[in-house]
């Protein structure tokens, strides 16, 4: 028999485990089928709109030859700049040789 008490006591806790399963295939094709069927729906409604992960990455794509380009010309610039600093105009007439090799390398890359 249990003698009554004004303070209650913490019960013993029980130990409870909900066994998960992790299917990554299966994980995988329920993603992409949510993503196809919600593509459809915007497609058949007329709206098409992209991840916000694909339309960023395509941004990025673009933006790399951007920043080249951007690196090349400041490295042209330096170099014309030094250049004319130790060895005078002869640099200049040296960059203008790099015009149609730049010119030529960008016509083969198409």
């Amino acid at each position: 028999m249990k003698i009554p008490s004004i303070f209650r006591l913490p019960r013993h806790q029980r130990f409870e485990i909900k066994p998960r399963y992790y299917d990554p295939v299966k994980e995988d094709i329920d993603k992409r089928t949510s993503r196809i069927r919600q593509e459809m729906k915007y497609e058949a409604s007329g709206n098409r709109t992209e991840s916000i992960r694909e339309a960023y990455s395509a941004g990025r794509k673009a933006n790399k030859s951007a920043d080249l380009f951007q690196i090349l010309m400041v490295g042209i610039i330096s170099v014309a700049l030094g250049g004319y600093i130790f060895y005078g105009a002869n640099v200049y007439f040296a960059l203008l040789l790099l015009i149609p090799l730049y010119i030529f390398l960008r016509r083969k890359k198409r």
